[in-house]
């Protein structure tokens, strides 16, 4: 078997997709605290936080059911990319630029489109050891990205968002 440098392993690109969920999660902890003069925004951001810290929790689990071999192994060149892309979005402060909830809206929606589910996904399709499972990732990752969606349904549209400005403590 070949081997990887320690920096393009398995066991790197889980902890750096750990990291990167985690990342993500705290976002959310602070839009939450940004929008709590808003009932029920709190709420909101505190439900993908949340989730976030069920992906990071999932992935420290399946983690550990890897064999040495396998965490040593080379990981997949796209992946890699992927998580090092999120990883360089995520090292900046993105939450100091946001002065709405349009701001707001629009980060998360960039963070759940991006690769920081691609990487979550590939690494529950490729090491979790039944289809069930599998699939119960991926229904988890819909649903936690259709709560964004659903943000218009249950709050208000854009021009809404645009109008509900953030409350720095």
């Amino acid at each position: 078997m070949i081997q990887a440098s320690y920096e393009e392993t398995i066991e790197l690109l889980f902890e750096h997709a750990i990291e990167n969920e985690y990342s993500a999660a705290q976002i959310y902890k602070r839009l939450s605290k940004l929008f709590s003069h808003v009932p029920g925004l709190s709420d909101f951001w505190d439900e993908l936080f949340q989730d976030e810290i069920r992906h990071t929790n999932i992935l420290k689990d399946l983690q550990k059911l890897l064999t040495p071999e396998q965490l040593l192994t080379p990981a997949d060149k796209k992946m890699w990319d992927n998580v090092t892309k999120i990883r360089r979005m995520l090292s900046k402060d993105l939450v100091e630029p946001i002065k709405t909830l349009d701001d707001a809206y629009e980060l998360a929606h960039e963070l759940e489109c991006s690769e920081v589910n691609t990487v979550f996904q590939f690494l529950a399709a490729e090491f979790l050891p039944s289809g069930e499972q599998q699939k119960q990732v991926v229904s988890e990752i819909t649903i936690h990205q259709q709560k964004l969606f659903d943000l218009n349904r249950h709050f208000g549209d854009r021009n809404w968002r645009r109008g509900i400005a953030i409350q720095r403590s």
